[in-house]
């Protein structure tokens, strides 16, 4: 059977607001009660996170505030990856509203089945069974399968939009392009793996899936996004990707608003 081919409305950079992934204010207090415990207090002492006690004990900070900043600093620089991760959801699906064709209904029947599959899988080796999870999450069990499947035919869209992306491109891929789906620590370790998989035969197997890897980075690299809805312009991901991801550096206020 012939493998199905998509194509998209528009293959011009995507659009898309993405929030800044934000750390609760209550963590990073915490975070930093923790930190001047590590850094300031004497064996057995407790730490508080006052203007006083701080001037006392730091010969790097004076105040409250000052500590604040710098925890909200790194606590936020550490945040990049699931800030990375979220501009890829919210990009991906204003991508996948391009797609022209319909999703096949063996297709989204066999997707949906399979995330069922893995969501029971999860929660049973979790400990619990469907119910206690949906007591513990706020939801009935219709709900929890209900979101399930809209989120697998929402990954299926994503999924398919990044194949029609990567078929428009005619993209060919080298070596380089499966070290981004081939895990290691290294390049030479990826490279190892890489022979060891060709050796195998079974490197085509993982060629529809790096191809759809080089689209999602072209497709990043190339989007154009706004933090807010009220920004007065978009920024493109891949010129400034340090800006972008940074929320320090995006958004200041956020590192002295408590």
């Amino acid at each position: 059977m012939p493998k199905q081919k998509y194509t998209l409305t528009s293959y011009e950079p995507v659009y898309a607001v993405c929030p800044e992934v934000r750390i609760p204010e209550e963590l990073i207090r915490k975070q930093a009660v923790r930190w001047l415990e590590l850094n300031c207090a004497k064996p057995g002492e407790q730490a508080k996170l006052t203007d006083a006690w701080i001037s006392k004990r730091s010969e790097d900070f004076n105040t409250a505030e000052e500590v604040l900043i710098f925890i909200r600093y790194n606590m936020y620089k550490d945040n990049r990856e699931a800030q990375e991760l979220s501009d890829q959801d919210y990009v991906c699906r204003e991508l996948a509203a391009r797609l022209v064709e319909e999703l096949p209904a063996d297709l989204v029947e066999e997707s949906i089945y399979a995330a069922n599959m893995r969501l029971e899988d999860a929660i049973s080796r979790s400990g619990k069974n469907m119910q206690e999870f949906c007591k513990e999450h706020g939801m009935t069990l219709d709900e929890l399968y209900t979101n399930t499947e809209e989120r697998a035919i929402q990954s299926l869209k994503e999924d398919s939009a990044l194949d029609a992306w990567a078929d428009h491109a005619g993209y060919t891929l080298e070596p380089e392009d499966f070290y981004a789906v081939i895990p290691g620590e290294n390049i030479q370790d990826k490279a190892e793996k890489r022979r060891q998989i060709e050796l195998d035969g079974r490197l085509p197997q993982m060629e529809e899936y790096a191809l759809k890897t080089k689209a999602l980075r072209d497709v990043m690299a190339n989007a154009m996004i706004k933090r807010r809805d009220t920004d007065a312009e978009w920024v493109r991901y891949g010129d400034v990707s340090q800006e972008v991801t940074s929320a320090m550096n995006q958004y200041p206020d956020s590192y002295i608003a408590l």
